[in-house]
């Protein structure tokens, strides 16, 4: 997968049940997991859509069993 730092994305974490709304600062797989890092962020509940928090900034790392990545967006 070739994702660039301008590229808004939803991260779905299936672990803690969250969606996480923003932009690519890194990303890479190594043995079968993803380490993303993600800045401008808004957290979302991922089963009712609903609005939780934001945050400036975070790394999820975790299996690719585990999390969804869709809706790249390309920034304007």
């Amino acid at each position: 997968m070739t994702l660039s730092p301008q590229q808004k994305i939803y991260l779905t974490d299936f672990e803690q049940n969250l969606t996480f709304a923003g932009f690519f600062k890194s990303y890479k797989e190594v043995n079968n997991k993803v380490i993303a890092t993600l800045q401008d962020i808004e957290v979302y509940d991922y089963v009712s859509s609903t609005p939780l928090f934001c945050l400036e900034e975070i790394t999820l790392k975790r299996s690719k069993r585990k999390i969804y990545i869709e809706g790249i967006i390309p920034a304007c």
